[in-house]
């Protein structure tokens, strides 16, 4: 299996070198990493190029939202290249060993089925709830009515019919209720592995009291406080 994951930055360097290394440690397999900086001021882009050497990095000297942000990631790459396309916050701890390797193994299993799985993310606010249960190629699913954009996989059918994301939509998200609404629509299956897990670091209100000039910037560009 060969695997591209996509992430997002804006500053929170911290949060980045943290849950970097947690990826790598627990992903169970091999992937290249292709980083978008949006306008960080922290010294992010820095540190990316110098220490953490992504397959590539591209920075932007503002924000460009993430939809931008993830299509220019998807045009810029040899998608053909590539068995699964995963998009990973910088703010996601990867718990369990194996997660990455894991995912690829049931989302791949089937090429002509449309899922779009996540690990099961703790610390959430508003976390979607699992509304039953099902066993997909041999693995415990969480049905729900979507994924959030912290772990999210980009279902290879869409991907080769020229899926993009809504350069319109606001800066700062959107991105998975569209990818899980697609999903949807086309009469797939969208839900947690529920044995394996992830977690928003430091949990919503963790990183709400500890860095409160980063959502207040997110509420001056239209978001929602948390």
């Amino acid at each position: 299996m060969k695997i591209a994951v996509l992430t997002l930055t804006r500053d929170r360097l911290d949060y980045t070198k943290h849950c970097f290394a947690t990826l790598r440690r627990n992903a169970g397999c091999d992937f290249d990493h292709y980083v978008f900086d949006n306008g960080s001021t922290d010294g992010t882009p820095e540190w990316l190029v110098d220490e953490y050497k992504p397959k590539k990095m591209t920075s932007a000297r503002s924000n460009l939202g993430i939809h931008t942000a993830l299509n220019f990631l998807l045009d810029d790459m040899d998608l053909a290249d590539c068995d699964l396309v995963v998009n990973v916050d910088n703010d996601c701890e990867v718990v369990t060993p194996g997660t990455l390797h894991r995912l690829a193994e049931v989302i791949l299993a089937d090429p002509e089925q449309l899922l779009l799985l996540s690990p099961l993310i703790v610390g959430l606010r508003n976390r979607p709830p699992v509304r039953w249960i099902e066993t997909v190629h041999g693995a415990r699913v969480g049905i729900t009515g979507q994924i959030g954009g912290i772990f999210m996989p980009i279902p290879p059918l869409l991907l080769e019919e020229g899926f993009r994301f809504d350069e319109s939509a606001p800066v700062w998200g959107g991105n998975d209720e569209l990818l899980s609404a697609t999903v949807k629509e086309r009469g797939g299956t969208v839900g947690y592995l529920l044995d394996w897990e992830a977690n928003h670091y430091l949990t919503t209100e963790g990183q709400a009291a500890d860095k409160p000039e980063y959502f207040a910037r997110r509420v001056r560009e239209g978001g929602p406080p948390l």
